[in-house]
Order: C-alpha cells, then sequence, then structure tokens
C-alpha cells in the first residue's frame, strides 16, 4: 500500500507541487508567528534576564516593570541594606520617555543605574559607559534608525547629553533602552534620591520566602515580589496586545492549510476511483484504504513541513534584516510541535476521502 500511496502521488506530479506548497505555506506562517511570538517574549524580558535578580522591590500596587511607573518611599535603599541573605542591591530609576528625534516622536525606556551596583548596558556595539551627568548609552539599532552616533548630543526632557556608546541586544519593537548614571537620571526628573526598583540578588542557599519576610518588616507602602513573577506580569501585559491576534492568525493557517490538503487529496483519489473498486473487489480491506489515503495525507504534509520551515527561517532573516528592531526566534520545541502540528493537517485532511474509499461499492462503481 505504500508503494501504491507513492505512486498514485507520483502520477500528477503539478498537483502533488500544489499540496507540498500549500501546507508548506500554511507550516511557514506557523512557524514563523511562533516565532516571532518567541522574539517579543525574550525582548521584554530583555533587562531582568540579563541583570541577574532574585526578588524585585517596587512602588505599591506596582507588579510589573514595563507598562507601569513605579516610585519607592525615600530611604527604601537604606532599609533593605543589611538584611539577611541578600547578597546585593541594584537600585535603579526606570520609566518611559518620549524623544524628539529630528522631529520624530520616538519611545524609549530610560534606565538610570550605579555604574558601582550594576544594572546598566550587558554588551557594548561601541563606545563606553557613561561616566559624568551628561553622557547616556543608546541602543545601537535605535541610534542607527535616527542616524545618531557617538559624540553626537540628544536632548532628553529639555537637558542635553552626549552619546558616549552604543548598547547592544536592547532594542524591541515596544521601546529601545537608553542608559545614563542614576545620578543624572535624578536631577532629570528633579527628584533627588529617586528609586524606581530595587532588583535583589539573594545569597546562594538563602530562602526567598523568609528574605521577604524581613524586608517587608523594614519596608512599607511597596511591593516585594520573585524576579519570575514581574516577567510573567510584563509577558502578560504583551500577551493582550499581540499573542491573542497570533494566535487567532496560526489558527487560521492550520485551518487554511488543513482544508487546501484535504481538498487536494480528495480530488485526486475520486479520480481514481475505479482503480480502489478495483482493490475493493479483489479483496482490500477498508483498512487497506485508509491506510493509502491517509499516508498519501502524510508524506505530502512531511514534504510541506521541511519547505515550510525553510521558508519561515528565511523570512525570519529577512524581517529581522529589514526591520532589526524586531526578533524572530526559531526554537527547537516550537519547531518540533509544528511538525506534529504539520503532520496532524495531513491525517486530518485524509480522514473524509478515506472514508469515502472505504464507503465504495464495487458494482456501482464499475456500473458508472
Amino acid at each position: 500500500m505504500t508503494y501504491l500511496a507513492l505512486r498514485n502521488l507520483l502520477q500528477q506530479k503539478f498537483r502533488l507541487a500544489l499540496s507540498i506548497g500549500g501546507v508548506a505555506l500554511a507550516m511557514m506562517l506557523i512557524v514563523f508567528l511562533n516565532a516571532f511570538q518567541a522574539g517579543i517574549f525574550q525582548q521584554v524580558n530583555a533587562y531582568l534576564d540579563h541583570t541577574p535578580t532574585d526578588l524585585v522591590v517596587a512602588g505599591e500596587d506596582i507588579t510589573k516593570m514595563l507598562g507601569a511607573t513605579s516610585l519607592l518611599p525615600a530611604g527604601a535603599v537604606d532599609l533593605a541594606q543589611g538584611v539577611p541573605g541578600i547578597a546585593r542591591i541594584i537600585p535603579i530609576v526606570s520609566q518611559f520617555v518620549t524623544l524628539d528625534i529630528h522631529d520624530k516622536k520616538v519611545v524609549t525606556y530610560l534606565v538610570g543605574y550605579d555604574p558601582e551596583l550594576g544594572g546598566g548596558p550587558w554588551a557594548l556595539q561601541a563606545g563606553r559607559l557613561p561616566t559624568d551627568d551628561g553622557e547616556v548609552v543608546l541602543d545601537g539599532v535605535m541610534a542607527d534608525t535616527h542616524g545618531l552616533k557617538l559624540g553626537d548630543t540628544l536632548e532628553i526632557l529639555d537637558k542635553d547629553f552626549t552619546v558616549v556608546g552604543l548598547s547592544e541586544g536592547t532594542t524591541s519593537w515596544m521601546a529601545s533602552f537608553m542608559f545614563l548614571e542614576k545620578r543624572s537620571a535624578e536631577r532629570l526628573f528633579l527628584n533627588p534620591g529617586m528609586t524606581s526598583f530595587l532588583l535583589l540578588r539573594l545569597e546562594p542557599g538563602a530562602d526567598p520566602v523568609a528574605v521577604e519576610a524581613r524586608l517587608r518588616r523594614r519596608l512599607r507602602d511597596v511591593e516585594i515580589l520573585p524576579a519570575a513573577v514581574i516577567k510573567q506580569n510584563d509577558i502578560n501585559l504583551m500577551v493582550r496586545v499581540f499573542a491573542i491576534p497570533l494566535r487567532v492568525m496560526t489558527t487560521i493557517a492550520f485551518a487554511v492549510g488543513t482544508a487546501i490538503l484535504g481538498m487536494i487529496i480528495y480530488t485526486a483519489n475520486v479520480e481514481r476511483m475505479r482503480e480502489y473498486g478495483v482493490l475493493k473487489a479483489v479483496g482490500a480491506k477498508n483498512r487497506h484504504l485508509y491506510g493509502l489515503v491517509i499516508q498519501q495525507g502524510l508524506v505530502t504534509s512531511l514534504f510541506g513541513i521541511m519547505v515550510g520551515i525553510g521558508l519561515a527561517w528565511v523570512v525570519a532573516q529577512g524581517v529581522m534584516s529589514i526591520f532589526p528592531k524586531f526578533l524572530v526566534i526559531l526554537q527547537p520545541g516550537s519547531i518540533g510541535l509544528t511538525v506534529l502540528v504539520g503532520l496532524l493537517m495531513g491525517l486530518l485532511a485524509a480522514v473524509l476521502p478515506a472514508r469515502y474509499m472505504a464507503s465504495l461499492d464495487p458494482a456501482r462503481v464499475f456500473r458508472k
């Protein structure tokens, strides 16, 4: 039956190419959308992923870093100092700001950090870190997009800053990061001692629950959350914006691919109705016909999957080349799941034709 299934597929090479093409386009869209979503999630969590953090202290009722303005009570840094179990405290000032660059409004995520404590850019593409109040590090992609280079002057909230460094891996579809010293951020926002978040690194073996309890005895009107919770909350914020439409598009791609493949398999088998009638007349069982049609669907799907994954990789590279702020990540786990989805597509597409073949009456076929 496997030989017969392959022979049937190869008899109409153009139809086979259409089948593979339909599956490949559907698979390409599914793989690309999943990779695009994975890239969004990685960009959302890029800062905390590169700044080792176990607990985050935020302003009251603030449960995420992005999409919320946090302000800690005065003296929060001093009160957190000396709490048993804490190895390092990184105080930062962070807030979305809108820049006016060449008459264009550009949204960026400003991070003010203490160079001695950490929290700054994790990779430099060029230049150096800020060492003065009037210096800033911009994301390299953002700088290239807007024609900025090292040594240029950038106005941030009516104050001039010199671009001394370009960071790498700090861009996203939403906003790019820019970094300056914390004291510069405090002066920029006219708030000496201002702190948005405390990023806490615990000592090896320290109990996070116990450390959190000790912190709560010292700090009032704050939120203390594990970094993983903050990261998930930031992702959930993005899910409401992008993930649902992406999942709808993925479902549509699966449905369309299944319909195209099913229609082509059905048409191909109807044209060979007499051949299947002969098979039934000489004793072929329904399970043989089911196996024949299903093998055709699975073989076509398998080729379509391989072509689709290749197309998705090409499209991903093209998108990131043309639009560097977007990150598209083809994850092995996601691709493996897509292979299973593609095979399921082939299986579902073969069900209706297989049922039709199984219901054939050889006598009626020969009378036609």
